[in-house]
C-alpha cells in the first residue's frame, strides 16, 4: 500500500478505535428503526428519526442519567427535549426512549426523584402526572397499580406522548393502560445514553430489508430523509473521486 493511501486508512482506524473506547460499548452505534422519538413527519435537525444512527455512551450509574424532570430544573436538553435519551434492553429488544423520571418508593408511597414542589407535577398514591410537557405540551400520567413497589426509570418516546389523543396521556412505557408492559428500567438494563445522532445513514441497511420483506417497518422514515441521504452519498462520492479526476485532468494538460 502506498504511503499516501495508508495515512487516511490509519486515521480512520484510530478514529473508530477512539470513539469505541470513549463509548465503552460495542458496537457504539445503533440504528433507529422506529419513529417513537420523531417530532413530526419530516426529518428535523437535532431530532432522532427513523433511519438515523445514534452514538451511545455507557453510564457508570443511575446518577449519570439526567431525567426530563431534572433537565427541566437545570435547562439541560438533548434531541429537542429535557433530559437524556437512553437505550435499554427489554425482552431481547433494544428500546430508545427518553428518561422521564426515576421512580422510587418509601413503603407504599411513591417517590419521584427530582420533585421539589414543581406545580406541573402531581403525585398521588394512585398515579403520577406531569402537566404540559414535551414538544406538544401534553399531560403524561403514569398509573402506579401495575408497577407498585418497583423502582427504576420511567421512560417515554417523544412521538408517543406528543401524538397521543388522550389527555392525560398514559403512554409511558411502564403504563399498562395502552398495552405497554415494561417495568421501570433498572440501571443494569441500560445499554447507554444517546450522545449524537447521525441522520439517514441507517436507511442504507433498513431500506433494503424493508423492500426485501426481511423486516417490517414499524414507522416509515420521513420522505425527505431519502433525499438528504442521496445528497450525502453524492457529496461523499464527489469528494472521493475529485482528487483522481483532477489528477487525470492535469496529466492530460501536461501531455499537450
Amino acid at each position: 500500500m502506498k504511503k499516501s493511501a495508508a495515512v487516511p486508512a490509519i486515521i480512520v482506524v484510530i478514529f473508530f478505535v477512539g470513539i469505541t473506547l470513549y463509548s465503552g460499548i460495542w458496537p457504539p452505534l445503533t440504528i433507529v428503526s422506529s419513529g417513537s422519538m420523531q417530532h413530526s413527519g419530516s426529518w428535523t435537525p437535532g431530532i432522532i428519526t427513523t433511519g438515523d444512527v445514534v452514538y451511545l455512551k455507557k453510564v457508570p450509574d443511575n446518577s449519570a442519567i439526567v431525567t426530563y424532570i431534572n433537565g427541566s430544573s437545570t435547562g439541560y436538553t438533548t434531541f429537542g427535549e429535557y433530559g437524556n435519551v437512553i437505550v435499554y434492553d427489554y425482552g431481547g429488544y433494544q428500546i430508545i426512549h427518553r428518561a422521564m423520571f426515576y421512580l422510587g418508593w418509601n413503603g407504599t408511597q411513591p417517590i419521584v426523584y427530582g420533585y421539589s414542589g414543581q406545580p406541573w407535577i402531581k403525585i398521588t398514591n394512585i398515579s403520577i402526572t406531569l402537566f404540559g410537557i414535551g414538544y406538544a405540551g401534553k399531560n403524561l400520567i403514569l398509573y402506579l397499580a401495575p408497577i407498585r413497589g418497583l423502582s427504576g426509570f420511567i421512560t417515554c418516546g417523544d412521538y408517543n406522548l406528543g401524538n397521543s389523543n388522550l389527555n392525560p396521556s398514559p403512554v409511558a412505557d411502564q403504563d399498562q393502560v395502552l398495552g405497554f408492559y415494561d417495568p421501570p428500567v433498572k440501571g443494569n438494563e441500560i445499554v447507554g445514553v444517546a450522545m449524537a445522532d447521525l441522520p439517514w445513514l441507517g436507511l442504507l441497511k433498513l431500506w433494503p430489508m424493508w423492500e426485501l420483506h426481511l423486516a417490517i417497518p414499524q414507522n416509515p422514515a420521513p420522505l425527505n430523509s431519502y433525499g438528504f441521504l442521496l445528497l450525502l452519498i453524492s457529496a461523499v462520492t464527489l469528494a472521493v473521486l475529485s482528487p483522481s479526476i483532477l489528477h487525470k485532468k492535469r496529466e492530460r494538460e501536461n501531455k499537450k
